[in-house]
């Protein structure tokens, strides 16, 4: 069986699909192109009311007997995917559903539906020696957000074995791969159901032997809280960048206690500020939520001053969508026009932070390692902070290279290579 698979969403659910599409490999089955796959795999994310109608309109036009609908919008919102036509719908891929799959095509050449528009690569279909790898260390999260869907999806925490997670870890290392990302819906949350936690899975994995390093995926500021110092200590280990992803969602504290959150404004901050105490050059990216209902001028106001405190290197903007069967769903939501005129101030304010916290960079000599490839014959690298860096010629992958600063903005800085 030839097969294609297509994701959507968070790093979590891209590496539910690597995960698939090495079980798939290992039972025979072969990685294709989208026109020429027997089954066509996609892994849906239920996020927001946009993504949702996006994916809609995309499995419409793969309908027909080669589609699988799978991941958190057929776990979720099986309603919304009950009249696309498909061979079959499924939930959050793992090697179980890699036998399904395998089951339901068992000699099957499906010709299904011509695509309308060209393939694309998808994260599913890359090779095993792919420059970046994803590790899901939980699915699931003990979380109670009155807005979100997935944990109807996902359900609650269930952390992998220690075990498991070094052998995949080694497997990677094993492969070349270059940066191996670990992440859950709530990675500080790993191990919490078992006796352990996050620190004691990054000692382990930082001891394996290998020529990578380690990002760690988004961690909640109430889990991050009680492992605080254990994580400060693991984090000194040079295979792990210095990088910290910590979803804020509202800088006020009211709005965090409608949202259902289990931390305040200064908790939040209180973690920031350890780590950027610890790693004074540490790439911090946030979330927020904007036009969560009841959100006044004054609570976003305390967002954009939590922002100017906390110099983020990145913010994820979403603009709040009530999602079916949540608690936030009942409430009063706000105009449109309200949510985009805060998204468009909040951009604005961290897009000037980020432009001036990259412009320090420019004249500096960095030290990077190439993780991707770029474009126009450029490659892509990350510092140890995890600072994107767009390198001019073409550096072997996965090596390591020092590079002359020239140019930045707020996204990533550029340069060529210095060579001793």
């Amino acid at each position: 069986m030839k097969f294609y698979i297509e994701t959507y969403g968070c790093t979590a659910n891209l590496g539910n699909s690597q995960e698939l599409a090495r079980a798939l490999q290992e039972m025979g089955h072969i990685p294709s192109s989208l026109p020429e796959a027997d089954a066509v795999i996609v892994n849906t994310c239920a996020v927001t009311e946009k993504t949702e109608r996006k994916i809609l309109r995309r499995l419409s036009l793969l309908q027909g007997e080669r589609l699988i609908v799978a991941g958190c919008l057929a776990a979720a919102r099986p309603e919304s995917v009950s009249r696309i036509s498909c061979r079959e719908r499924l939930g959050i891929l793992n090697r179980d559903r890699g036998a399904r799959i395998s089951e339901i095509f068992s000699g099957a050449s499906i010709t299904g539906l011509s695509p309308k528009f060209p393939a694309k690569i998808s994260a599913g279909s890359l090779p095993e020696a792919a420059l970046c790898g994803i590790v899901n260390v939980a699915e699931g999260c003990n979380g109670s957000c009155n807005y979100c869907i997935v944990k109807k999806a996902r359900g609650r925490l269930k952390s992998h074995s220690l075990q498991g997670l070094v052998a995949e870890v080694k497997r990677q290392a094993a492969l070349g791969t270059a940066e191996v990302q670990i992440c859950a819906q709530d990675t500080a949350a790993y191990g919490s159901d078992q006796g352990s936690d996050l620190a004691q899975l990054l000692e382990r994995l930082a001891g394996i032997p290998g020529d990578f390093m380690l990002r760690v995926g988004m961690m909640n500021p109430n889990s991050a809280l009680l492992i605080q110092e254990k994580l400060l200590k693991a984090f000194q280990s040079p295979k792990i960048y210095r990088f910290l992803h910590i979803p804020v969602q509202s800088g006020s504290d009211r709005i965090l206690q409608s949202m259902g959150r289990r931390y305040s404004a200064e908790d939040f901050l209180q973690v920031a500020r350890a780590f950027r105490a610890a790693f004074p050059d540490i790439t911090i990216i946030t979330d927020v939520i904007v036009g969560f209902p009841g959100e006044s001028e004054e609570d976003f106001k305390e967002t954009l001053n939590l922002m100017k405190v906390l110099q983020p290197d990145k913010v994820n903007i979403t603009r709040f969508s009530a999602r079916p069967g949540t608690a936030a769903a009942r409430l009063y939501d706000m105009p449109d026009r309200i949510k985009k005129d805060r998204s468009r101030e909040l951009t604005r304010v961290w897009l000037e932070i980020a432009a001036e916290r990259n412009q320090r960079y420019v004249g500096e000599v960095l030290e990077a390692r190439i993780t991707e490839r770029g474009r126009d014959g450029t490659m892509k690298a990350r510092a140890e902070n995890y600072l994107g860096l767009v390198v001019k010629g073409c550096p072997k992958p996965r090596s390591s290279i020092k590079v002359l600063v020239t140019e930045c903005n707020p996204f990533y800085v550029s340069g060529r290579v210095v060579v001793d």
